[in-house]
């Protein structure tokens, strides 16, 4: 994924908009070279980055309320993508959540978004609508909520 011309300016808009962009994005992706993809890009915007190998792995992890967006994969063996959102949003934490697949479903897309899903992006994803959702996710994220 290269950075393209429209990538950057949206980035400035974001810090001129005063979101931070050290904020941590979690991306959660079982397709490694795709995560990692993932992962470089949203480094080289600025963010801090984890990202997981499965829904499970992040669940795993100590402290859940530090991600300020979650970019995940839809289809994935254990937990799938909209299975995490909710139980997120079930156990209090409504992080912001961008799906991204590469099996598009426009009744799951409807299902996903009706849950407050904020994107519902087709693999391969354009950066700038990936950044979109980004910056539009973070806006959402309550003042004070950024890490």
């Amino acid at each position: 994924m290269a950075l393209g011309r429209r990538a950057v300016l949206l980035l400035k808009e974001m810090q001129e908009a005063g979101l931070p962009t050290k904020t941590l994005i979690s991306i959660i992706d079982d397709d490694e070279d795709f995560r990692e993809a993932l992962q470089g890009l949203m480094t080289s915007m600025g963010f801090r980055v984890e990202a997981f190998s499965s829904a499970l792995d992040f669940l795993a992890r100590t402290n859940i309320r530090d991600t300020s967006c979650l970019i995940v994969d839809v289809h994935m063996p254990r937990m799938t993508g909209i299975e995490l959102h909710r139980r997120l949003v079930e156990s209090g934490y409504a992080i912001p959540t961008i799906l991204i697949t590469a099996y598009p479903d426009d009744s799951v897309r409807a299902r996903a978004l009706a849950d407050g899903v904020i994107c519902y992006l087709t693999k391969p994803c354009d950066e700038d609508a990936l950044l979109g959702c980004v910056s539009t996710a973070l806006e959402r994220t309550e003042p004070g909520e950024h890490h």
